[in-house]
């Protein structure tokens, strides 16, 4: 009985030994779960965090890599290009002080040795003195050739990695994408979006402080140019249409045109009066009779649609007119488009605006819903002198005409 129990205390011992060696990790485990859930809140949120590694884009290094390869490859070609062209110029006659030069000798010792295998292959013969050689001027197209197709292989690659190299730029204060022409895209921020608004208006009061010009616009157009034409010398056509434009260049220069726009057979002028731009076109259509009768060299008369308008808006020296999105030039080709032969037509609004309104009747329809005068030299007075331009007014003065609707 003694050694039975002696064996179950050893054994409760050691089983009470497994389970204490089994629970102490454990305990552990927990009193410092313990203690990390009673650390201050900032504490714990003071941890680093690890997020995934965002994958590396080679695409602008290699944008680079090809970039300074495709250039190496252009500046190698023109410079061995250049060497057998220099090889080729020294077999004609030429100082002999050349010849003893580090520049001549090194041209020698680069390119002879291959001018010579070269020569060999193709069954002639290189430095002779007697004789020239084309054969550098076969080198240099062929190493242009090479050139053209290495060039040619590299440039889809270059166009496609482009866009990578071109990163988008973010500035520490704001988050605001910018790129290429320095606009600000729009960003899911309140902050971005206040500035955003702030330079709209900023732009928005420059654009409305520049000042406005009231600007007479009149467009000239040959009727049925193209039927005219048919059946026709060339040289007839060409002799014809110069001098009609240089006629209607004479006239726009004696009225003082600001600017023009010219099509094929047709032409947009602008005034800054609009009773000079009135009588420049008064002036048109009573010298294309006489140019009808001394310099046209056609089987058909020339015949031209004249209309006019005018508005306010901001336009500066360097403006095009082809370039100008402006009612008033729309209202201008409508009133050209509707009018009759040989014939100006305004609207009513410019009408009442004219100091002289001798000639001008109501035409038979309406334009865009605007009441049509029209003017012909059949009915009209003998031209008169040119109108004098009025003096430029001293800057910040207002004008005194009435402003326009």
């Amino acid at each position: 009985m003694a050694t039975l129990a002696s064996t179950y205390n050893t054994r409760r011992l050691s089983s009470r030994a497994v389970t204490w060696e089994v629970e102490q990790p454990v305990r552990e485990r927990d009193a410092a779960d313990g203690e990390s859930s009673k650390r201050p809140r900032s504490e714990a949120s003071a941890r680093p965090v690890r997020l995934p590694a965002k994958p590396t884009d080679y695409r602008p290094a290699l944008y680079r890599s090809l970039s300074i390869l495709n250039r190496g490859i252009n500046w190698t070609c023109r410079t061995v290009a250049g060497l057998f062209l220099f090889a080729f110029a020294l077999q004609f006659p030429h100082p002999e002080k050349w010849d003893g030069t580090w520049a001549v000798l090194q041209v020698h010792s680069w390119t002879d040795p291959i001018l010579g295998t070269v020569a060999s292959w193709v069954g002639t013969e290189w430095g002779h003195p007697t004789s020239t050689s084309f054969l550098p001027l076969g080198l240099v197209l062929l190493v242009g050739i090479v050139k053209i197709s290495m060039t040619a292989g590299l440039a889809p690659a270059l166009r496609a990695l482009r866009p990578a190299a071109n990163r988008t730029k973010k500035s520490g204060a704001v988050e605001m994408a910018v790129d290429e022409a320095g606009m600000a895209a729009p960003v899911d921020s309140e902050r971005s979006r206040e500035q955003l608004l702030k330079r709209y208006r900023e732009i928005e009061g420059a654009l409305k402080s520049v000042e406005r010009k009231r600007c007479s616009f009149l467009s000239i157009d040959i009727a049925g140019s193209t039927k005219m034409k048919e059946n026709e010398q060339a040289m007839a056509i060409d002799v014809t249409f110069q001098a009609y434009m240089n006629m209607l260049d004479d006239i726009f220069q004696r009225y003082g045109a600001w600017k023009s726009a010219w099509t094929p057979d047709g032409v947009m002028v602008c005034f800054l009066h609009v009773d000079v731009a009135v009588a420049a076109a008064q002036s048109v259509l009573r010298r294309l009779r006489q140019f009808n009768r001394t310099e046209n060299l056609l089987k058909s008369r020339i015949s031209v649609r004249c209309g006019l308008d005018v508005g306010e808006l901001s336009i500066f020296e360097d403006t095009k007119l082809e370039k100008i999105a402006h009612p008033a030039l729309d209202v201008t080709g409508q009133m050209q488009k509707h009018a009759c032969l040989d014939t100006l037509w305004l609207s009513a609004k410019v009408y009442e605006h004219l100091d002289d309104k001798a000639g001008f009747k109501p035409a038979a329809k309406e334009v865009d819903g605007l009441q049509a005068y029209e003017w012909s030299a059949r009915l009209s007075p003998p031209e008169r002198e040119p109108l004098v331009l009025p003096p430029p007014k001293a800057k910040g003065t207002r004008d005194s005409e009435a402003t326009w609707a």
